[in-house]
């Protein structure tokens, strides 16, 4: 037990070890590259020191181990689920059929914040076909351009492939389902 004045240690054991890829909802695939003790308003928390590589810049995320399910935290997912998760793209129905354009944009948001890799795919599959229509604009470019990161990255581990080849399946799967 804790004296006065001594902080008060909130651990919990790491799920994740150094070295160990992890999928962050909010910024795509990433890297444990340590696991750091921190006294955070008089507790000592561990936290998982995660780098994130996009487009050449690092980011580092600092996450408490105790906080990492909250947040999405989770291991990228396996060559089984991203045979499930190509599927997605032969799927005819879209994700935001019947929903005005204003909604479609939060709604789209939404499913990329989920952390779900079906939902990314869902996210991407429906951008890609509409740009096969007509032009998108900046806001639906700059969805497709995240969708498009964050789940290549991740199909591209669990495939062992390189993110070319990736994106060449997700175009084959595509032209399959229409």
């Amino acid at each position: 037990m804790a004296t006065a004045g001594e902080p008060v240690t909130d651990s919990l054991q790491p799920v994740f070890g150094i070295g160990d890829p992890v999928f962050s909802p909010a910024h795509g695939l990433g890297k444990v590259v340590a696991l750091e003790r921190r006294v955070v308003d008089g507790v000592v928390r561990d936290s998982y020191v995660i780098v994130i590589v996009v487009e050449g810049t690092d980011i580092r995320l600092v996450v408490p181990v105790q906080g990492a399910h909250a947040v999405g935290l989770r291991r990228p997912i396996d060559r089984r689920t991203a045979a499930l998760v190509l599927g997605v793209f032969k799927e005819q129905q879209s994700a935001v059929e019947g929903i005005p354009w204003v909604r479609q944009i939060r709604h789209y948001q939404q499913l990329l914040h989920s952390g779900s890799a079906e939902e990314v795919a869902r996210v991407l599959r429906d951008l890609l076909r509409l740009r096969l229509r007509k032009e998108l604009s900046f806001g639906q470019r700059r969805l497709l351009d995240t969708a498009r990161r964050m789940l290549v990255k991740e199909m591209a581990l669990a495939f062992g492939d390189t993110e070319a080849r990736v994106e060449r399946r997700f175009e084959k799967a595509l032209c399959a389902g229409t």
